[in-house]
């Protein structure tokens, strides 16, 4: 990506929330006047002696305690020269002329992930539901600013180690499995987004500009994505 729009277009399928609301059963006016409503109260009666008060307990308050979302805070690839110092946002897709797009990443240092749509988060893959994809996008290079976070994506090879540490704390190790250099003309973005991968298996998929550049008269675009697929086993 060279500061112009990468198109890649996306079929989602978006699920309805429902919203369920409780509400209170209140007679209606007009309710056959004979039926009589009344509240029953125990009869209490005071001693002649009050017993001495005990002292209610004075409660020690819990202290709030912040629940990790899952949220990947950092991304390390030795061989592609990205080592954690990159900010990573969670960003959306938009359309243009009916066709639904990746979000461009805000500013040229930042990755973009898109959690919303269903690519799911590291580390939650669990045996028997399917295993989950998560995808990562960024820069190659850009006007004015210089190389982007992924500007060596394509030095990575197969077997490499990808270090992805969430906000818990927690590092998760995933190997990487292709490095492919696709002319946009032949590029299937829905074995990318959502590819088929069984409970075992957990993606991390990332995505930046590569071939060649063709300027433009402002800006430019490369003709080529780099598509690089990492995966963990997961018991």
């Amino acid at each position: 990506m060279n500061g112009s729009r990468w198109r890649v277009a996306l079929v989602l399928a978006v699920a309805g929330a429902g919203v369920a609301a409780m509400g209170a059963a209140i007679a209606a006016p007009g309710a056959d006047a004979n039926l009589t409503y009344r509240a029953y109260l125990p009869q209490i009666s005071q001693a002649e002696t009050a017993p001495t008060p005990v002292p209610a307990a004075t409660a020690t308050p819990t202290p709030r305690v912040e629940t990790p979302d899952g949220r990947v805070t950092s991304l390390y690839l030795g061989s592609a020269r990205i080592l954690g110092g990159a900010p990573i946002e969670s960003r959306g897709t938009h359309y243009v002329g009916g066709r639904e797009l990746f979000e461009d990443p805000s500013a040229p240092q930042f990755v973009s992930t898109y959690p919303q749509w269903g690519t799911g988060r590291p580390g939650r893959t669990a045996p028997g539901v399917g295993g989950m994809n998560t995808i990562f996008a960024a820069h190659v290079n850009y006007v004015n600013y210089g190389n982007g976070p992924f500007a060596y994506l394509h030095q990575a090879a197969v077997g490499d180690a990808l270090y992805v540490t969430l906000d818990s704390g927690v590092q998760l190790a995933f190997t990487v499995a292709s490095v492919e250099i696709v002319p946009l003309a032949n590029l299937n973005m829905d074995p990318v987004v959502f590819p088929t991968l069984d409970s075992h298996t957990e993606r991390i998929t990332l995505i930046s500009c590569g071939g060649t550049f063709i300027p433009a008269a402002v800006g430019g675009e490369y003709n080529s994505r780099v598509i690089l697929i990492a995966e963990r086993y997961v018991p």
